[in-house]
């Protein structure tokens, strides 16, 4: 039997049953696609295997007309009739069985024969949708109506007319007779007018602030708009854009959710044309010779480089996928993804294209050359230093026009500016500037604690600790990290209620006491002790209370990593919170221990340490759950919490957060997709695979397929 379940340039999409389950009550059909073209003499579909052969799950709820269909064979085609379908004419919606349909339908008349009946659905509607300044302007068909809320008449303007940058939407008032924002649906009515109004790319903030003028500051220039500014105070008004520049010493490119292959040279383009147009005709595969595949190759890595120096594996097959998508006929035989040919020569090539950019002296390459290795490390294999925490910003180089002999020079002021009263708008600046020699000293010469306290005392401020992390990271700290773990804490809470055992026991005091407290950062701190308990970690051993500063000062110094607070005998509230880092208490009076914690973790970045054997798995399950940072590849304990998390994915609460995304796949050709253990969506496209927890960063990724 067949089923109908989405469409494709206007022709249903057909699948053959292979089983029904039944899953809590609720019927699933595992399906096996078929290729169907409509024959106008026998007035239906002749069918045929498909040649991918894909199995895939259909939900009963999925399918817009649940009316299961026979094949039957003539002239030994295998053929089915529809039994149902939407006749479109006149602006009205009919939907009609096959069987009761005359010869000649008028739909301006009632329709005569019993047991037919016109079921009138959405109003279609069409407006004018306006781009610029007006001269180009466009009809837009909305057959099914106008969308229910303003995302989806976003996403139907994006994906009809193909738009890839950021745009919001305004609408022609009749009030004002003037384009307003739309902020609603109702604003739209048939036959009205859309205007698209794009937005930049990047919209860099400007902080303003004053700086003492010094003897090495150049003079202001004497024009009207300088007197203007100088004749209310003697300081000089500087501005800072940060990340508003590649040339400055951050990229801010994080790895992107789709991979856009670059356009290479006018020959190689049209080559690719050409043999693109032979294998949609003829289905013949390209073997490039030696020279076209070189310039493919270098303007892959060359766009790779804009994100990492060092790609994984999941990022090269990303790429290579992304190329035979673009470029089908590169796609290789012999192989079952058709671009493992394409992944391993990228693998190369970015290994030579490091070596070229070692030779040119760019730090994070030549940080790993043989003469700066130290004594022992006499392999370029060995400690190779890279991004292994997902830092997208790992050594950057220095801004346009700065020496490593300007940056100490600002490194030395900022020792002043530290010393000063409510000047932390200067030392952002100057933290800013400094980046990239900071890291580059942390990374490169991997100095003591202590010392490096001394030299940087500014970083060691908390807000300079989630400024640096986003710095490296391009991600926020304390936000992201406070907003995902109280969305995971109610379902940590009732796993980590289930744990038996001494840590079991050990487990309820701590939920029992979050339980009777009403200070949200002593829930907080309580699950984060439990969820140590339950990843077979000591949180007393990293966690460390004292009674006594004298007490404290004494085991300080044997602590390799760590938290401590102090609380004096008959308090509730510590005396003092810090953290400890080589035995240096590198920051104290910090408000609580759940703050402490995301401090300690953005000095892991910071400092570009590792996480302590007795935290590992806390601090991975952080990075990797909380803070979204390189999620690929999960130690098997963080995996087991994970599934325990999303226990049962066949619920109507995990399948609600995707009915979205899974609306918005059906109508992506090629998207295969469907909920895996543990209530993740995954999707399949052009061969590569992808993993969501999150609905809105599948939307995100969704988006990007939609625009192609």
């Amino acid at each position: 039997m067949l089923i109908v379940h989405g469409s494709s340039d206007g022709l249903p999409k057909f699948n053959e049953i292979i089983q029904l389950c039944i899953v809590k009550d609720n019927p699933i059909f595992i399906v096996r696609g078929v290729c169907a073209w409509y024959r106008e003499h026998y007035g239906g579909f002749e069918l045929s295997e498909s040649p991918t052969r894909e199995v895939g799950l259909i939900e009963l709820g999925d399918l817009e007309d649940p009316y299961p269909l026979v094949e039957y064979i003539v002239a030994g085609l295998r053929m089915v009739i529809l039994k149902r379908f939407v006749l479109v004419k006149g602006l009205k919606v009919l939907v009609l069985d096959t069987g009761s349909i005359p010869l000649a339908l008028n739909c301006d008349s009632p329709l005569e024969r019993s047991g037919q009946e016109c079921l009138t659905m959405s109003n279609p509607a069409v407006l004018r949708v306006i781009f610029g300044d007006g001269s180009d302007s466009r009809k837009l068909h909305m057959v099914s109506g106008i969308p229910k809320t303003v995302d989806e008449v976003h996403d139907l303007v994006k994906a009809s007319f193909r738009l890839h940058q950021e745009f919001r939407l305004q609408y022609m008032d009749s009030d004002f007779n003037e384009f307003m924002n739309l902020t609603s649906v109702s604003e739209i009515q048939n036959m009205g007018t859309l205007k698209v109004i794009y937005t930049p790319l990047e919209e860099p903030y400007i902080t303003l602030y004053t700086v003492e003028p010094t003897a090495s500051s150049s003079p202001v220039p004497n024009t009207e708009s300088s007197s203007l500014a100088s004749s209310s105070s003697d300081a000089t008004l500087c501005t800072s854009t940060p990340h508003s520049s590649p040339e400055v010493h951050t990229s801010g490119l994080s790895w992107p959710l789709v991979f856009v292959v670059p356009k290479f040279s006018y020959e190689a383009e049209l080559e690719l044309q050409q043999k693109n147009t032979e294998f949609e005709t003829k289905g013949t595969h390209f073997n490039p010779g030696p020279k076209l595949k070189g310039i493919i190759l270098d303007g892959l890595a060359q766009e790779m480089m804009k994100y990492t120096k060092y790609p994984k594996d999941y990022q090269c097959e990303e790429v290579a996928a992304a190329l035979t998508k673009a470029h089908p006929c590169l796609g290789q035989l012999g192989c079952k993804s058709g671009f493992s040919g394409w992944k391993q020569s990228l693998k190369y090539k970015m290994q030579n294209y490091r070596t070229k950019l070692g030779r040119l002296g760019h730090p994070e390459i030549r940080v790993n050359s043989l003469k700066h290795k130290r004594e022992g490390q006499g392999k370029s294999a060995a400690h190779i230093k890279k991004p292994r925490k997902a830092e997208v910003n790992y050594i950057p180089l220095h801004p346009k026009g700065e020496t490593e002999d300007s940056l100490e020079s600002e490194r030395i002021a900022l020792l002043t500016e530290v010393a000063k009263r409510d000047n932390e708008a200067v030392i952002k600046a100057k933290m800013e500037k400094t980046f990239s020699y900071r890291r580059q000293e942390v990374v490169n010469q991997r100095p003591r604690i202590e010392d490096f306290k001394n030299r940087w005392p500014a970083l060691f401020e908390q807000s300079e600790v989630n400024a640096e992390f986003l710095r490296v990271t391009t991600k926020p700290l304390r936000s992201k990290f406070l907003s995902q773990f109280d969305n995971f804490t109610v379902k940590l809470m009732q796993i980590l209620q289930n744990k038996g055992g001494v840590k079991g026991q050990r487990i309820k005091r701590f939920l029992e006491m979050a339980d009777s407290c009403s200070n949200i950062d002593l829930r907080r701190e309580c699950v984060l002790r439990s969820l140590v308990v339950y990843l077979n970690e000591d949180p007393d051993a990293f966690f460390k209370e004292y009674e006594s500063t004298e007490e404290a000062e004494g085991d300080i110094t044997a602590t390799v990593m760590g938290i401590y607070s102090i609380r004096s005998q008959g308090h509730q509230e510590p005396d003092d919170i810090g953290v400890v880092i080589e035995g240096v208490k590198v920051m104290d009076n910090i408000s609580t221990i759940i703050n402490a914690f995301i401090v300690l973790f953005g000095l892991i970045y910071a400092l570009d340490l590792a996480y302590p054997d007795s935290m590992k798995y806390t601090f991975e399950f952080v990075q990797k759950i909380l803070m979204n940072l390189d999620g690929h590849k999960l130690n098997i304990k963080v995996r087991d919490l994970i599934i325990s998390v999303f226990p049962d994915y066949t619920t109507k609460a995990a399948r609600a957060a995707f009915n979205k995304v899974r609306r918005q796949l059906r109508s992506i050709e090629g998207a295969h997709y469907g909920l895996i253990h543990p209530a993740r969506l995954h999707i399949t496209y052009n061969g590569v695979q992808k993993d969501f927890v999150s609905a809105e960063e599948a939307s995100d990724y969704v988006k990007t397929l939609i625009s192609e």
